[in-house]
């Protein structure tokens, strides 16, 4: 079984939020399966399992802020019995321009404190990454702040676009290998 991971931050306050993007994507593959999350009992997070060509996808979203992410995801995947190489953690990038989505395996958390998290509870960093670029916050403001900000209002007409691909990214993840996902989603 494959682990999808979309953290964020719970709440009304934090639903619309640059940092939340991934849960946003978590929730789109669970509403496009005609699914409904459940509580994990061990673990705390929310859960669905969804089938994608064929295959049944466990959708995981925290049920915690997103710095505590690994918390509920590192007991989810012990459960399931799910290895590191076969989770997929979908996430906000200052690093990469608004709009964009990039893929990965592995790496450095740059500075994310949500993948710290996972990648502690999890004893790896060796993950796959859809990683959804919501770009550098204007000026000297404070990325911390920056992310817990809604969209700005010009970018919120392409926001429908980024999830969409952020979703077709996760699918492409499941269905191929990480470089067929990455020649296509790259060339986005």
């Amino acid at each position: 079984m494959r682990l999808v991971v979309g953290p964020g931050n719970p709440g009304p306050r934090y639903a619309a939020t640059r940092h939340n993007i991934g849960m946003t994507v978590a929730d789109a593959l669970v509403e496009r399966a005609s699914e409904r999350y459940k509580v994990h009992k061990r673990s705390g997070a929310d859960i669905a399992t969804v089938s994608v060509a064929g295959t049944s996808v466990l959708v995981a979203r925290p049920r915690v802020f997103m710095n505590e992410a690994g918390r509920q995801i590192g007991p989810l995947a012990s459960f399931f019995s799910i290895a590191p190489a076969d989770v997929i953690v979908v996430h906000d990038e200052l690093d990469i321009d608004f709009g964009l989505v990039r893929l990965k395996r592995g790496g450095g958390e740059g500075g994310h404190n949500g993948l710290r998290s996972i990648s502690a509870a999890l004893g790896s960093r060796d993950y796959l990454r859809v990683r959804l670029g919501i770009g550098r916050p204007p000026g000297r403001q404070d990325p911390a702040d920056f992310v817990l900000k809604p969209f700005a209002s010009a970018q919120r007409t392409e926001v429908d676009l980024l999830l969409e691909n952020g979703v077709d990214a996760v699918d492409l993840l499941l269905t191929t290998t990480l470089e067929e996902a990455q020649n296509r989603v790259h060339a986005w």
